[in-house]
């Protein structure tokens, strides 16, 4: 076994899908970013969809959070080994 040898990165069937979850998502919430930006150069008041894109972030949060997780779990070798 060569010990400084770089492992290889492991990404389950679950992984992909997230991934491809969170690349839709952030389409979204750049979609809606420019889409408030675009809002408020035209109005005054609090933009329309604020709580949809809240949600975004929270979705885009737990889903990086969810894949950090799967990550570490199928990628990090235990201290015990």
């Amino acid at each position: 076994m060569n010990v400084g040898a770089p492992m290889a990165e492991i990404i389950t069937n679950e992984m992909e899908e997230i991934r491809r979850l969170i690349a839709e998502t952030v389409a979204k919430r750049n979609s809606l970013k420019t889409e408030m930006a675009q809002w408020y150069e035209a109005h005054s008041k609090r933009f329309e969809r604020t709580n949809e894109l809240i949600t975004v972030d929270s979705t885009l949060s737990e889903l990086d959070s969810h894949y950090k997780r799967l990550w570490d779990y199928h990628n990090t070798k235990s201290i015990a080994s």
